[in-house]
C-alpha cells in the first residue's frame, strides 16, 4: 500500500511537487538551516528518528532520503537502471574531478568502467602490497627520526593523507609523490571544501568570477592539474613496451582500444588522485581515534592481521568516508511503500544505514568482532553497492588493514585529548580540526 499524506501536510510543496513521504515542515528546516550547513549529520539523524526510513524534504522540487538497509539496496541495486548520477552532488564535484569514473552518468560510465577493470584485477592488487610496504618503511623512518628523543605529537589525519597519497601515486601511476604529497593533499582539501560550499549555496558565482572562494578553488584545481601533467611526463619516459603486461592503472588508461581525449585522461587521473587517497585516509584516521579509546583492541590490531581488517571494516561502518550518496530517479519507483517520482533526487546516507537497528545490534558501539563472519550483504555500503560499487574497493580493503596492522605492531598511537572529535562532513568525513596523537616506539 502506497503511503498517503494526512491532513497535517499540505497537498504539495511549491506548485507541483506531490507529497509522497513524511518529513519535516518548512519552518523546521529554516530553523535548522545553519546546523544543516555546518553540522549536517545530527540533523539527518533527527529527521530519521522523527519521520522514519523514507523522508521527503519540504522544498519545491522532490528530494528524499532513504535510510533503511532494504531501501538503500533498492536505490543502489534493485532499481539501479531507474537511477542516474546527474545530481547536485556529482555535478558540483565534477568541477574538480571532471566527468571521470566517479561522476560520469550511466551512458559515459559503462564502457569506461569495463575498460578500466583490468587495472583492479587481483594480480595487480597483490602487487600493490609491495607499494604499501615501501611507503610504510618510509613513514617508519620518518617517525623514528621524529621520536629520536622520545614520544612526539603529530596530526595523524595529515600523516594518513600523505601516506595514502604516496601509495596511490606509486600503485596507480608508478610515480613517487613524496616531495609533492603535502601540496597535493592540501589542494585536494581546498578543492573539496569548495565543492561543499558551492553545493550549499543556491546561487554560487561562476568559477570565472574571482571571488576569494573561487580563487582558492581554482588555484587548488590548477595544482591538481600540475600533478596530472607531472604523472604523464614521467610515464612518457617509461612507456609500456609492446606486448608487456600492464603495470598499473595508468598503463590501462593509455592503452584503451578507443583512446581517451586529453580531457578524459585528465579527469580519470584527478578522480583517482582524489578518491584513491582521501577515502582510505579518512578511514585510517578514524581507526586511530577509535583504537586510541580502547588500548586492548589497539594491541590486538598489531598482533592479528585478520583483526586489523575487522577494525578497518568497523571503522568504515561508523565513519563511512562517502557519508552521502545521491541518485536522480529516471522513472517512478516505489521504495518502502513510498512513490518516488521521476526527476526526484534520492539521498542514501551510509551514516544512517550503518546505524540502522534492522542491520546492526548496538550500532553505536565500536565492535570489530561483529565482522567475525565477514562483511554482511545488507546494511553495509561504505563503497556503495550495485553496478556503481567503487572499483577500488578491494585495493582499499587490502591497503587499510595492512597499514593498521603494521603501524600498530611497531608504534603506540595514542590520543592527546579525550572526548568526542568534531566531524567535518565535507565530501568525506574528517576531523574538523585535525587529529593530534602521540606516537612512540613500541618496545
Amino acid at each position: 500500500m502506497v503511503w498517503q499524506p494526512t491532513s497535517d501536510y499540505p497537498k504539495r510543496y511549491g506548485w507541483k511537487t506531490p507529497i509522497t513521504a513524511p518529513g519535516p515542515n518548512g519552518g523546521d528546516m529554516i530553523r535548522h538551516m545553519r546546523a544543516i550547513q555546518n553540522d549536517p549529520l545530527p540533523y539527518l539523524e533527527k529527521v530519521w528518528r522523527e519521520h522514519g526510513d523514507v523522508v521527503q524534504f519540504p522544498i519545491p522540487w522532490p528530494v528524499y532520503i532513504v535510510s533503511s538497509p532494504s531501501g538503500a539496496r533498492d536505490v543502489l541495486v534493485n532499481f539501479n537502471r531507474d537511477m542516474g548520477k546527474r545530481t547536485l552532488q556529482y555535478t558540483t564535484l565534477s568541477l574538480v574531478t571532471g566527468f571521470g569514473l566517479l561522476t560520469a552518468d550511466t551512458a559515459e560510465w559503462k564502457p569506461r568502467r569495463r575498460a578500466m577493470q583490468p587495472a583492479f584485477h587481483k594480480e595487480l592488487i597483490a602487487l600493490t602490497q609491495s607499494r604499501v610496504d615501501e611507503e610504510l618503511a618510509t613513514l617508519h623512518a620518518q617517525w623514528m627520526e621524529l621520536t629520536s628523543e622520545g614520544p612526539a605529537i603529530i596530526d595523524i589525519d595529515q600523516a594518513m593523507m600523505e601516506l595514502a597519497l604516496r601509495i596511490t601515486g606509486a600503485a596507480l601511476f608508478g610515480i613517487n609523490l613524496e616531495d609533492d604529497a603535502r601540496e597535493i593533499t592540501e589542494a585536494t582539501l581546498v578543492a573539496l571544501h569548495g565543492v561543499i560550499a558551492r553545493a550549499q549555496n543556491p546561487l554560487p558565482f561562476p568559477l570565472a568570477v574571482p571571488t576569494p572562494a573561487n580563487v582558492r578553488m581554482n588555484k587548488a584545481v590548477k595544482r591538481l592539474d600540475r600533478a596530472v601533467q607531472s604523472i604523464l611526463d614521467m610515464r612518457e619516459k617509461n612507456m609500456l613496451p609492446e606486448g608487456a603486461p600492464i603495470r598499473d592503472m595508468l598503463d590501462v588508461l593509455l592503452d584503451l582500444d578507443e583512446p581517451l581525449t586529453a580531457q578524459q585522461l585528465r579527469d580519470e587521473i584527478v578522480t583517482f588522485i582524489v578518491a584513491g587517497h582521501e577515502t582510505v585516509a579518512s578511514a585510517l584516521t578514524w581507526s586511530w581515534q577509535l583504537l586510541g579509546e580502547q588500548p586492548l583492541l589497539r594491541e590486538q590490531a598489531g598482533s592479528d592481521r585478520t583483526f586489523a581488517g575487522q577494525v578497518f571494516d568497523e571503522t568504515l561502518r561508523l565513519y563511512p568516508p562517502a557519508w552521502v550518496i545521491t541518485r536522480r530517479a529516471l522513472n517512478d519507483v516505489e521504495i518502502e511503500g513510498h512513490l518516488i517520482p521521476a526527476g526526484a533526487m534520492v539521498i542514501v546516507s551510509p551514516w544512517l544505514v550503518h546505524r540502522h537497528p534492522d542491520a546492526w545490534q548496538t550500532p553505536l558501539d565500536f565492535m570489530p568482532s561483529r565482522f567475525d563472519a565477514g562483511v554482511p550483504q545488507l546494511g553495509y555500503i561504505p563503497f556503495g553497492a550495485g553496478p556503481r560499487l567503487c572499483i577500488g574497493r578491494e585495493m582499499a580493503r587490502m591497503e587499510g588493514p595492512s597499514i593498521i596492522y603494521e603501524l600498530s605492531s611497531k608504534w603506540n598511537i595514542e590520543p592527546v585529548v579525550s572526548g568526542d572529535v568534531a566531524i567535518d562532513a565535507s565530501v568525506t568525513l574528517r576531523p574538523k580540526h585535525g587529529l593530534p596523537m602521540r606516537v612512540s616506539r613500541r618496545a
